[in-house]
């Protein structure tokens, strides 16, 4: 599935983006569980209509992201120039994660924007 042109750091940016955009989907779908099963428990029926709408809304802004960097982490590892834009937002915007997301958002836009092309040094 990987691209072989593609320097290894960059291959690893792309899984590690895929994979935060995976866990980010999965821990949605967990808290939207958790409190969706509480609401339940409680039997008021604006709590559960709240709590619904709350996480509709929460998982429709936060699941459009992580859908957005597994796409685009696929994508850049088929070698699609124009994904390397979406995982440049993607990952600029996983640095306000702390520490996890900031850690993997800067070695990705590290190993993303680092050039690949050697320095000529000129000796004279």
């Amino acid at each position: 599935m990987s691209n072989p042109s593609i320097d290894i750091h960059k291959q690893v940016a792309a899984w590690l983006t895929i994979a935060s955009g995976a866990l980010t989907l999965f821990i949605l779908l967990m808290m939207g569980a958790f409190f969706g099963g509480f609401a339940m428990l409680t039997g008021d029926h604006q709590i559960q209509g709240f709590i619904a709408v709350f996480f509709l809304i929460f998982f429709i802004f936060f699941g459009f992201f992580a859908m957005i960097d597994i796409v685009a982490g696929i994508c850049y590892l088929r070698g699609s120039k124009a994904a390397e834009i979406w995982l440049i937002i993607g990952n600029i915007l996983l640095l306000f994660g702390f520490p996890v997301g900031t850690a993997i958002g800067a070695y990705s836009l590290w190993a993303i924007l680092r050039s690949t092309t050697p320095v000529q040094t000129q000796i004279r």
